[in-house]
């Protein structure tokens, strides 16, 4: 079968997300099962050219973050209203002759995709990854839950609901994830699946043994809650005898991050890594840690951290508890940077026992 697969950023030229991540591990999958698969993904200024699996489509999506407010907003209606790409995307689905589309997250890539499928009649299926077709973003804060039933956010799903509508099978990691999207008026004639993006068993979890090697991966963002991590750890007060924080990844507060570690004896900032890189110091910790401020769907960092049977402390939030089947998690509430330092304390004794 000849299947794309497609979404906003991809290895290499991503930023390692876990959509990124999910999208690759599902080409490897196929491509080891008999299936021919190609990648329809986008690119800032054409610096990277189509290789002979892998399409390009010139996109700003990487400077969003930058723009203003009107101008974001601007660019947001061309995603939903536009024919983005038109001529393109049919020369590379009729040159490919494509049986089957996957598509994971197309902001950026625009919305014109899954109506081009369904008149085209190719099959469509869809990965959710979190709130995007809710709110722009996929960033829902504790706390902050109407922001997805203002005027603008009822707009906004509309058409991300109309231009969904056509996708043959909705597949969900989480059941919050699921829900909270049907519970707004998504997919309620579509086949939809609950499917981890990991196939796994539980693991019978590591040894806790002096010194714990505790770890955060992700982007360091305050959304992530990379900085409440650091004050409960500041709270922690724990020696480097006893306990030790790697941080992996990149972002808006990594000036804060390196400052920290650069006065605290036992924090390193290991930098942004590959995908292979992090799997290696996965290997090597003991903790994973995940104080998440908004609603998570199924996070691969604690798909991770199961696999080689870790530990985790993560937000009660969003899918996260739904993970608790699959390795040892501690559940915190969002934005407690108390709780945060009263668990990792915790664990700490409870290896000295």
């Amino acid at each position: 079968m000849r299947i794309a697969i497609v979404n906003n950023l991809y290895p290499p030229y991503g930023r390692n997300s876990g959509a990124e991540i999910i999208a690759a591990k599902m080409t490897a999958d196929l491509r080891a099962t008999g299936h021919e698969v190609f990648i329809i993904t986008s690119t800032l200024n054409h610096e990277e050219g189509d290789t002979i699996d892998t399409y390009f489509l010139n996109s700003s999506y990487r400077l969003l973050s930058q723009w203003t407010t009107p101008r974001k907003l601007i660019w947001h209606l061309g995603q939903l209203l536009l024919p983005l790409h038109k001529r393109r995307l049919k020369q590379i689905l009729s040159a490919k002759k494509v049986d089957l589309v996957i598509t994971h997250n197309l902001l950026g890539l625009g919305f014109y995709l899954p109506r081009l499928l369904r008149r085209l009649h190719i099959s469509h299926r869809h990965i959710l990854h979190d709130i995007q077709l809710l709110y722009p973003s996929g960033l829902m804060y504790c706390g902050q839950e109407n922001i997805i039933h203002s005027l603008l956010a009822r707009c906004y799903q509309f058409f991300s609901r109309r231009a969904l509508s056509g996708a043959a099978q909705i597949i969900s990691p989480s059941q919050w994830l699921l829900d909270i999207h049907q519970q707004n008026g998504f997919f309620q004639k579509q086949k939809t699946i609950v499917r981890p993006n990991f196939k796994l068993n539980k693991i019978t979890p590591k040894k806790i043994s002096l010194p714990l090697h505790f770890l955060f991966s992700g982007q360091l963002e305050k959304h992530k809650g990379i900085h409440i991590l650091l004050e409960a750890w500041g709270k922690a007060a724990l020696p480097k005898e006893k306990a030790s924080l790697s941080i992996a990844g990149g972002g808006s507060l990594l000036k804060l991050v390196q400052e920290q570690s650069n006065k605290t004896d036992n924090i390193a900032y290991v930098g942004h890594l590959s995908h292979g890189e992090m799997e290696k110091l996965i290997e090597t910790a003991t903790v994973v840690l995940l104080p998440s401020l908004v609603y998570e769907n199924s996070p691969t960092s604690l798909w991770e951290a199961a696999k080689y049977g870790l530990h985790a402390i993560a937000s009660d939030i969003g899918g996260i508890p739904e993970l608790q089947e699959y390795l040892d998690l501690k559940l915190i509430p969002p934005n407690d940077s108390d709780a945060l330092a009263q668990a990792i304390v915790k664990i700490v004794k409870e290896s000295e026992k």
